[in-house]
């Protein structure tokens, strides 16, 4: 999905994101994604998804995470116990 397309919880999460990280801009920029990082997120049955150029906010408070990449737009995925989130530095 795209940012338009973000579910209006998640539009103002990634808006609180920015600010903290001291951006001055509201939606996301080339700036904003890591060189050199591989992010793998292992489920519970050991399924496994890697982005390369992204990042992760996790929201206890929506039982989600979002994965934002520069390319390959951004994804939701549910929350819980048996998953895992890591990032590589390549």
């Amino acid at each position: 999905m795209r940012q338009t397309d973000l579910p209006e919880r998640w539009k103002a999460k990634l808006r609180n994101y920015l600010i903290a990280k001291g951006s001055e801009y509201e939606t996301l920029g080339c700036h904003d994604f890591p060189n050199g990082s591989l992010l793998r997120i292992t489920f519970e049955d050991e399924s496994k998804v890697e982005f390369k150029y992204a990042f992760v906010i996790e929201a206890p408070e929506f039982k989600e995470i979002a994965v934002f990449t520069e390319h390959c737009g951004y994804h939701l995925f549910p929350l819980y116990e048996g998953i895992d989130v890591a990032i590589e530095q390549q």
